[in-house]
């Protein structure tokens, strides 16, 4: 008896916490104050106009409180009606200032893929330095083989008479330069998709197929660039780096009388037991 008197004193006892916890919780939100928002009722392409979305029911009024409420957040339909979706926009997203924009500022063009900032300081002004964009051209073995893409980093090399065999020393003219585009195809900028996934699309965001024709832009600082377009195109030679390279210096260096693989100290690039003992 008294066992069964204490679990009906227990499930009692739970009954009326729960009540309680439960009354608490509505007298709470009966108390906040709430404020309209617009959010995404179903998922929006980019590109869509403002006006499509609200007569698609793809944008809807809806309650929340107000403390959760952006302060750019945008609840009058008028405001995006002739903008367009500037991303792609899954559902419960709240609309803020910024997702439509008008028709002609979303057209992404090549000058506004090249970054304001190159990451470096410029001696003559002490300035972060701005970046441009330069292209040089390559064939397939002085382009690795064709496979660079938009966004790797490459080692640009300087090989005196191109092809020929002057014997001449290969120098180094820049390290970890970053990939702009390769012919016109770039790094696709937030809410750009591509026909086959992969990450390139054309500077207007449209989907295309890449075909590496030799041609690669790098974003540069303008000195940089001015050097990079003082070389001749022929003697130009690129390596293809992991995206932790760190550039360190590498001096010239003259082809030796004894060759690496003849050398019992080296034998390999990775030195005399191979790479299969270094990994």
């Amino acid at each position: 008896m008294i066992v069964i008197a204490a679990v009906v004193v227990g499930a009692i006892s739970a009954f009326l916490v729960f009540n309680y916890v439960n009354s608490a919780d509505s007298r709470a939100r009966a108390g906040a104050r709430e404020v309209d928002i617009l959010k995404v009722q179903t998922e929006i392409q980019k590109g869509l106009s403002g006006r499509e979305a609200i007569q698609q029911n793809k944008l809807v009024h809806a309650k929340i409180p107000a403390e959760f409420k952006p302060q750019t957040a945008i609840t009058d339909e008028s405001i995006i009606a002739d903008k367009v979706a500037v991303a792609n926009y899954t559902t419960g997203q709240i609309l803020v200032d910024g997702m439509f924009a008008d028709a002609i500022d979303n057209q992404i063009t090549f000058a506004g893929r090249i970054p304001s900032d190159c990451g470096s300081i410029d001696p003559a002004t002490n300035k972060p330095a701005q970046c441009v964009a330069v292209t040089i051209s390559v064939d397939q073995v002085r382009g690795v083989a064709g496979v660079i893409v938009p966004g790797d980093l490459v080692n640009v090399m300087v090989v005196p008479g191109g092809n020929s065999s002057s014997g001449a020393p290969a120098r180094v003219l820049y390290q970890a330069a970053k990939v702009l585009m390769v012919d016109k195809t770039a790094v696709p900028q937030p809410g750009e998709v591509t026909q086959n996934g992969s990450n390139t699309a054309t500077p207007t965001g449209q989907a295309q197929t890449s075909v590496n024709t030799g041609l690669i832009t790098l974003e540069v600082p303008p000195q940089a660039a001015q050097l990079i377009a003082s070389i001749s195109q022929q003697d130009l030679y690129l390596t293809l780096l992991p995206p932790n390279y760190t550039p360190q210096p590498l001096p010239q260096q003259a082809v030796p009388s004894v060759l690496p693989g003849e050398d019992p100290s080296q034998l390999t690039p990775y030195g005399p037991n191979g790479i299969q003992n270094q990994r």
